[in-house]
């Protein structure tokens, strides 16, 4: 894990003046906003075990993180369809026979028909971190700790009324982020398709 202040270098030259918690509040916000954007931060769950009487799975990710997105799940190794809430819920509604699986808030997932007990249950996601996280995971800060720089410079520079206020050197770091929030979100949608494809499964990491 890498802690925010390990950011600060990469941020504070370009804000004099401004205090290492102000910024390491917004190192934080520009890091919630680039993994939520780009969903970059990919990983595959845990298996989870089926009740047998309860078709709603919990989900866990890693400490210091929240799923964005939920990106495929497999249910005793066999891929089920992931369809949006409203879907599932109409499906749920006609008593649709075949498998699939929606989620309406990220942190449980609905799993039609019921499963057997100790029948496993594996989501891929993607992650960001959450607002009281302590840092970011040790690889995405080396891929992309300047490009989250961008983001945190902006968004200070645009504090009203402090030394470092400047709206014109925000709109130019905030241009360079944007594009590499573009660049980076189209990387992983490229790499989450390749891999659907070559896996047979979803499994993308």
């Amino acid at each position: 894990m890498t802690p925010w202040s390990e950011f600060l270098p990469y941020v504070l030259p370009y804000v004099i003046g401004c205090p290492d918690p102000t910024a390491e509040q917004h190192i934080k916000l520009a890091a919630i906003e680039f993994c939520r954007r780009t969903l970059c931060h990919r990983m595959t769950l845990e298996p989870e075990m089926a009740s047998g009487v309860s078709h709603e799975i919990e989900l866990y990710p890693e400490a210091g993180t929240q799923i964005i997105k939920v990106k495929a799940v497999a249910v005793g190794g066999r891929e089920f369809d992931l369809v949006d809430p409203v879907k599932g819920l109409s499906l749920v509604r006609s008593e649709y026979p075949s498998d699939f699986v929606f989620t309406q808030d990220n942190l449980t997932l609905q799993v039609y028909p019921l499963q057997a007990s100790g029948t496993p249950v594996v989501a891929d996601v993607a992650l960001a971190p959450t607002i009281t996280a302590a840092g970011l995971s040790d690889a995405l800060a080396a891929a992309h700790l300047q490009d989250i720089a961008q983001g945190a410079i902006a968004s200070i520079k645009r504090i009203p009324g402090q030394v470092f206020s400047d709206l014109n050197g925000s709109a130019v770091h905030q241009g360079l982020f944007d594009a590499r929030l573009k660049t980076v979100s189209a990387k992983t949608a490229r790499g989450w398709s390749a891999a659907r494809l070559s896996s047979g499964r979803g499994n993308f990491f």
